[in-house]
């Protein structure tokens, strides 16, 4: 493990457990969204996720973040960065299970996020990320974007596949598709690839123009009909504006402690 990922780790896992103290008003905000309130363990989890992503000054750089390892499948719609907003509409009944979220059948069924690619507020030519931690389930397909934004957490070859605003995609050799997938731009001519908060390598593949494409989980929008859908398990998915490698390290490390939490994901060594 990476220095930085040890110093997530322990970031994400240092955060107090609020009990009488006041939660983080976006923890409130989150929680009053939920048409069935979170109970007072998964709040505290939910609290401390909420701090870490403050404090490593991630959260002002997201245009989305869903927890859909939650108690109740309208609560893993949420997007706690805009919670009185839309979120997540299930398309063809992905399953949903309770503190493990939904799972594509890699035919029919999606997640729309309600994001158009040209018209995101932080999601930028050349400064953006995004990241889906696959939790189980099995399958080839895309779990994140469009025709020119993709998360495959891993191929038939055995290859975790990006595309970083272009139709030219990179690949790396993984041992599986469970775990945090993400890449992260911030400069218009490479960007980062990253799996479990540890950078995988840097394609030197330039930005193209924003295409008015929808942003999908579970598969990737097109003009017409979503396509590449996968039977992966999402847990969380996350996007908007480059973060840098420390951060992406802070949020593998925080996502991984509140799955870790509400046993969505296996506990460490």
């Amino acid at each position: 493990m990476t220095p930085a990922c040890k110093a997530a780790r322990g970031l994400a896992a240092g955060v107090a457990v609020r009990g009488v103290r006041a939660l983080h008003a976006e923890t409130e905000a989150v929680a009053a969204a939920m048409t069935v309130a979170p109970d007072s363990r998964r709040t505290a989890l939910m609290d401390n996720l909420v701090a870490a992503l403050k404090t490593a000054e991630v959260w002002p750089r997201l245009d989305a973040l869903f927890v859909m390892a939650a108690h109740d499948a309208q609560a893993a719609g949420v997007n706690w960065i805009a919670p009185e907003g839309a979120g997540l509409t299930p398309v063809n009944g992905p399953d949903f299970q309770p503190d493990l979220g939904y799972q594509g059948d890699g035919s029919t069924s999606y997640l729309e996020t309600g994001f158009v690619q040209a018209s995101w507020i932080k999601y930028k030519i050349a400064d953006h990320h995004a990241g889906v931690f696959v939790v189980g389930g099995e399958g080839t397909g895309t779990a994140f974007g469009n025709s020119r934004n993709r998360l495959q957490p891993r191929t038939s070859g055995g290859q975790f596949l990006t595309r970083s605003n272009n139709t030219t995609s990179d690949q790396r050799p993984v041992e599986s598709g469970l775990g945090h997938s993400a890449m992260s731009r911030t400069e218009g001519e490479r960007y980062q690839v990253f799996k479990d908060g540890v950078v995988l390598g840097t394609p030197e593949i330039a930005n193209a123009s924003l295409a008015s494409q929808p942003i999908v989980l579970l598969g990737y929008g097109t003009a017409s009909a979503p396509a590449g859908l996968t039977g992966w398990r999402l847990g969380a998915a996350h996007f908007g504006a480059g973060l840098s490698a420390a951060q992406l390290a802070v949020i593998h490390a925080a996502l991984e402690t509140y799955l870790r939490g509400v046993s969505a994901w296996p506990a460490a060594d």
